[in-house]
């Protein structure tokens, strides 16, 4: 049986679950995130369209194992982002990076993650 759990663990989290248009509902407007992957490139294009009022933002997202991760970046992102789909909706948590002295981004801390849950767009 624990031989038979081990195998199924190893499949791999299947792209087609994330990708697509995800919109999040506010009171006075929507957010909107696109997630594509493209062949023989190993992480997803991830744009932040936002309401559409402003240009939209665009990041590469690793996949690791059930998840979408975004790092933060010095200048270019100071959020850690994780994305993962449960029950066809996007559990999209973000927390703000806490830089070092040495310019590193500090690791982050489990219970600090805001979170939003985007329902997918036809």
């Amino acid at each position: 049986m624990c031989a038979i759990l081990g195998k199924a663990q190893k499949i791999a989290f299947p792209k087609t679950a994330f990708a697509g248009k995800w919109e999040y509902h506010q009171t006075h407007h929507n957010l909107l995130l696109i997630i594509k992957f493209e062949k023989g490139k190993d992480y997803a294009t991830f744009i932040d369209v936002g309401t559409g009022e402003a240009p939209s933002i665009q990041f590469k997202a690793q996949m690791i194992g059930d998840k979408l991760v975004i790092n933060p970046q010095a200048h270019v992102n100071d959020f850690y982002i994780q994305l993962c789909v449960k029950n066809n909706k996007l559990i999209f948590k973000t927390q703000i990076a806490i830089w070092g002295a040495d310019g590193n981004p500090l690791p982050p801390k489990k219970e600090g993650y805001l979170k939003r849950i985007y329902k997918r767009v036809k």
